[in-house]
């Protein structure tokens, strides 16, 4: 498929991780820039929209799959088109964990992390939350593989095309 493309270069693992990293963290700070200039001055109730939240993992993963194959003159594939998808997911687990923490710490509102317990689920529902939240999980590590899909796809049609045209 990737055969008319030549590999021009390799890219390693801690390269496209850090590139991820940044581009999500650079994301999720605009979306929230914006959500808030969105609310405040034209009284928009951005609340309501759930999409923002995948706004930055889709930055993040179609970025560094272009990166991927403007380098490598490919797609990510197979084991570590994967291991990418589940290791930037991570990193942006991570980092949100990290801002709702920081936020609970700075406005001391540690009391409120305490009533999240207070929607308990019976014996026997108790198995649901184990395979919600893994099924989310898994929904959201695919997502980031199609982003990083969606990302290098069109460098790489971009490139046999040029390939194809010079001859």
């Amino acid at each position: 498929m990737d055969s008319y493309v030549p590999a021009t270069n390799t890219v390693s693992f801690g390269a496209v991780v850090f590139r991820f990293s940044w581009i999500y963290v650079l994301a999720a700070i605009a979306v929230v820039v914006i959500a808030f200039l969105l609310e405040a001055f034209l009284h928009i109730d951005m609340s309501k929209n759930s999409f923002l939240g995948v706004l930055p993992l889709m930055t993040a993963g179609s970025g560094t799959g272009k990166y991927y194959a403007t380098r490598t003159g490919m797609k990510p594939r197979g084991v570590k088109a994967w291991l990418i998808a589940l290791v930037g997911f991570v990193i942006s687990l991570a980092f949100n964990l990290a801002v709702i923490f920081g936020f609970i710490a700075l406005t001391d509102s540690w009391q409120e992390l305490g009533s999240l317990g207070s929607f308990r689920l019976r014996g026997e529902e108790q198995w649901l939350v184990p395979l919600a939240l893994g099924g989310l999980f898994l929904l959201f590590v695919a997502l980031t593989r199609l982003f990083l899909w969606m990302g290098a796809n069109p460098v790489v049609k971009k490139m046999r095309k040029d390939v194809t045209s010079a001859f």
